[in-house]
């Protein structure tokens, strides 16, 4: 027993602070007894504070502590107290020994005085604070508030807030990490950083993570205790948040923290989604908390506060669905998951009929509330924006009966689209049905159809394909069958604005894309036969636009080609489809040919469809195609083809003047191209010199052709610019072919005979007299040169007759010679006929001077009288007396061969005394230069000023 007596009340506190020092105060109240003025709790708090270790467990002082301060009353005790450190001290020493003591005070520094009750408060508070400074044992801390946590109110919330806060996360939760959360670093957290501290190590549970144990014991007890001390809110510079918010009530500074947590959430989805689902799965809102026990019972939350968090819960969790940045089939699942979550949590009215919980793909809709609330009302575009997706004003987000079925709505038809093959995010697709206009649906819908087409399942159910598109459009709704004005107002769907005839339309053209041809036919669709008609010559046209070949049995004019073989039996009168088929027939006889367009592009039938001028691309293939004027037939029908094909038929004003290329008819605008057509083929073959080909053309096709197309009475008259200009080029050709020289006479006469021919048709199918100067002007140039190899011709005959009958027959066996005086009657003959036909000559010479286009025509005709050969595709037309100057192609009348004898022309070469002998026969020399002279005449009247012979009789 240590004797006490005669130490003063410096002495015991010395012996206070020894007891301190060494971790035994156990002794402490006994030693209270003994002083004779004992020192206040606060004083001892202080030296307990200040002198006693920090290490030292608080279990072997804490009893001591609430004696010292709830139970002051001292009893004696027996001590046994070391006292020789201060026995020897005088009173003066020791007085002056206490006086050096510099204790720690009660408050610990940054806290408010008023929010600390009591010492003890104050003494726990810096004692828990010092502990986690200098050694680190935040479990000390724990047991040291324990036993005084019924004493104070602020002592049991701040345990809850902080202390069971920061020992979970680093002892039991997060003992792996690097570097311990301190006490002081966690009060001086505002609520938003606190939470993301507190859950910064939150992971999935398959990477070794607790998410809900996590919110469930550490933001939990933070955010109640935090609450609970009325807004305290520690920052480095200890200011408090009601200063900073005067307004807020308690219960806002108690359960603001939770819309912290709800960011979180929110941010959590953007960044893991799946830890954002398995947040909302495993953790039942702000109601789930784990507060160690250590909670008032006497501490409740009202129903309306209570609601209004776990409504704010399921606003985040919904709020993170429209966050999803990929959704495909694992995070769609998650979503689903969630909102059944929340409906789950919330018990909204027609949680258990949600569209997601079903496993089919085409579930039956439930029976839909009035259309006025399928979709929340008043959203615009900021409702989507991240900062307002937690606002409680959002219709989208926040959990009410119309938004948790819109956004079912919304994962269905995205769960659908995914069986399509086509992603899309949940605030994508709220978009596009809320805020899209019918431009932005029908992008979307021909986005899904375009992967459907090029979808190679042959398994496909298209129409079970074509059931879900239309589900989509008005989510299960009969509205689907409405039109679009009925249906606008509701915005159920998510294809809603585009009109139905349209919707059909656009899978039509799918179902044709993607070869399901017979499919279509066997459905009942609601389309017209004019909206089915238009929708497959629209696809036809897409596949032949696309395709590279144009051969129909490949590539994309073989699909074309498909398509209007399986729809041209249900459209056996449809003009459009004629169309397309003789544009197929067109494009694939094409193909045989070589064709390069400018730049070097080749030829895609895109390029007809394109052109101004389709039948401009036949000139190309001739051009391109050394021989391919040679076969005639087959680009005249390529010609006809464009033609009933509908495209531009190219026929220019200068074609046909003075004609109304409107008023024109199918018929002739066919012969039209026809003439166009030869002359290109006339004129190709005139550059590869091929002239029997280029002659031939001229008097079997454009001649008849020509009649045919002025036959027609019941059609506007048609005065064609090509025809004539095809045989006048003809006409006038010169070969410059080295083997043109070499050939003989006869031939030089033949063809220039059939040159000669060919101007003579030019002049028949002239449609104006402008024409005729150049065309007389080229028939007297091969009139002359006929002259010269007639005339030659002529003395090569005379010179073989000259030596026929001047050489001797006594060379001949048997022969015998003429006489002296037969050979003097021969010469004497030959110099006759010689100088009469020299006279002749010099007389049609001076009458062949023409000056003016009246002598151009006189002299022209009677030089024609003369050297004329058939024309024979001229068929005679009309009679002399029906040509009038507004028909002059017409107006050529070819005679017969006894009319034109009667008439007595002869060519003039030969003596009259011949001329009567051979008057009871005509020569077919003398016919064929009667005919050319007469129907020559007959055609220049109008330009000569004469009348018709048989109009001046009458």
């Amino acid at each position: 027993m240590t004797v006490l007596l005669g130490l003063s009340d410096a002495h015991l506190v010395l012996l206070v602070v020894q007891l301190c020092s060494i971790g035994d105060i156990s002794q402490l109240p006994g030693l209270l007894y003994h002083f004779r003025h004992p020192p206040s709790p606060d004083v001892l708090l202080r030296i307990i504070l200040t002198f006693l270790p920090e290490s030292l467990e608080p279990s072997r002082y804490t009893s001591v502590i609430n004696r010292l301060t709830l139970d002051p009353s001292t009893v004696p005790t027996e001590l046994d107290i070391d006292t020789s450190a201060i026995a020897e001290l005088s009173c003066s020493e020791a007085r002056k020994q206490v006086r050096k003591l510099r204790l720690l005070p009660l408050q610990y520094p940054g806290y408010p005085n008023d929010l600390l009750d009591t010492p003890l408060t104050q003494f726990l508070i810096h004692r828990a604070y010092r502990i986690d400074n200098e050694c680190g044992v935040q479990t000390f801390i724990v047991d040291l508030i324990r036993p005084f946590v019924e004493t104070s109110d602020f002592l049991r919330n701040w345990l809850i807030s902080t202390i069971l806060p920061l020992v979970r996360f680093n002892y039991e939760y997060h003992p792996d990490r690097g570097s311990a959360l301190s006490l002081e670093l966690l009060e001086s957290l505002d609520c938003k950083s606190a939470v993301n501290t507190l859950l910064s190590n939150a992971e999935r549970r398959e990477n070794g993570g607790n998410v809900d144990r996590d919110l469930r014991g550490l933001i939990g007890p933070w955010i109640y205790g935090h609450g609970k001390l009325k807004g305290h809110n520690v920052n480095g510079n200890a200011q408090l948040a009601p200063k900073t918010k005067p307004q807020a009530s308690q219960d806002d500074f108690e359960y603001m923290g939770w819309q912290d947590v709800n960011e979180w959430l929110l941010s959590t989805g953007i960044r893991d989604f799946a830890l954002a689902v398995e947040t909302v799965i495993r953790w039942a809102g702000p109601g789930d908390v784990d507060l160690g026990g250590y909670d008032d019972p006497k501490s409740t939350i009202s129903e309306d506060i209570g609601g209004e968090l776990i409504s704010s819960y399921g606003q985040a969790a919904i709020a993170a669905i429209y966050t999803i940045s990929e959704c495909n089939k694992d995070t769609l699942e998650g979503a689903c998951c969630i909102l059944s979550r929340i409906t789950g949590l919330l018990e909204i009215e027609g949680h258990s009929a949600l569209q997601i919980q079903s496993d089919e793909i085409l579930p039956p809709p439930p029976p839909p509330p009035p259309p006025s609330h399928i979709i929340p009302s008043n959203i615009c575009r900021r409702n989507f924006l991240h900062n307002a997706l937690l606002q409680p004003s959002n219709p989208l987000t926040y959990p009410t009966r119309e938004s948790i079925a819109f956004l079912d709505a919304i994962l269905v038809s995205i769960r659908m689209l995914n069986c399509f093959g086509h992603s899309m995010t949940p605030r994508h697709a709220a978009e596009t049905c809320l805020l899209g206009d019918e431009e932005s649906q029908l992008f979307e819908l021909r986005e899904v159809l375009g992967i459907l087409k090029r979808d190679s399942k042959q398994s496909r159910d298209w129409d079970q394909a074509r059931k879900q598109l239309l589900w989509l459009k008005g989510w299960g709704s009969e509205q689907t069958s409405m039109p679009c004005s009925a249906a606008c107002d509701s915005h159920a769907g998510l294809f809603w604005r585009i009109p139905l005839a349209l919707f059909e339309k656009e899978i039509l053209n799918a179902m044709l894309m993607a070869k399901r041809l017979s499919v279509y036919t066997s459905l009942s669709s609601p389309l017209s036969r004019d909206d089915v008609e238009a929708a497959v010559a629209e696809t036809i046209f897409v596949s032949y636009d696309n395709a590279s070949n144009g051969n129909k049995t490949r590539g994309g004019m073989k699909r074309a080609t498909e398509i209007l073989d399986s729809f041209a039996p249900h459209f056996p009168h449809s003009v459009a489809f004629q169309q397309i088929r003789s544009l197929i027939s067109a494009t694939h006889s094409l193909s045989f040919y070589s064709l390069t367009l400018q730049h070097g592009v080749p030829f895609q039938p895109v390029s007809i469809r394109m052109h101004q001028d389709p039948l401009s691309l036949i000139e190309r293939v001739l051009e391109q195609n050394a021989k391919a004027y040679t076969e005639l037939d087959n680009i005249l029908k390529i010609g006809r083809d464009l033609i009933a094909a509908g495209l531009p038929h190219g026929i220019q004003d200068d074609d046909l003047p003075d004609t109304d290329l409107s008023a024109l008819s199918q018929e002739q605008i066919q012969l039209i191209s026809a003439h166009r057509i030869t002359s290109l083929a006339i004129s190709s073959a005139l550059s590869a010199n091929d002239f029997d080909t280029a002659y031939s053309y001229t008097t079997t096709r454009l001649a008849h052709g020509t009649k045919l197309l002025g036959s027609m009475d019941t059609s506007p008259v048609v005065e064609d610019n090509i025809s004539w200009r095809a045989a006048y080029n003809a006409g006038r050709h010169r070969s410059t072919a080295p083997e043109a020289e070499n050939c003989s006479l006869q031939s030089r006469i033949s063809r220039l005979s059939q040159q000669m021919e060919l101007l003579s048709l030019a002049l028949i199918l002239s449609p104006s007299p402008d024409n005729l100067p150049e065309i007389l002007a080229v028939w007297r140039r091969c009139d002359e040169e006929m002259n010269i190899l007639q005339t030659q011709e002529q003395e090569e005959a005379e010179d073989w007759d000259t030596h026929g009958d001047t050489t001797s027959m006594s060379s001949v066996p048997g022969g015998f010679g003429p006489s002296d005086a037969e050979l003097d009657a021969i010469d004497t003959q030959r110099e006759r006929a010689k100088r009469l036909r020299a006279s002749h000559r010099s007389r049609r010479d001076y009458e062949e001077a023409p000056m003016g286009l009246f002598d151009v025509a006189r002299g022209a005709a009677r030089a024609i009288s003369k050297n004329a050969f058939p024309l024979t595709t001229a068929a005679p037309s009309s009679r002399p007396g029906s040509v009038t100057s507004s028909r002059p192609r017409q107006s050529i009348d070819i005679s017969s061969g006894s009319e034109m004898a009667a008439a007595g022309f002869y060519d003039g070469s030969e003596t009259p005394s011949e001329a009567g002998e051979g008057s009871g026969r005509v020569r077919k020399r003398d016919v064929v230069s009667n005919m050319v002279t007469g129907g020559l005449v007959s055609g220049l009247g109008w330009v000569l000023g004469a009348q018709p012979v048989n109009q001046n009789t009458k």
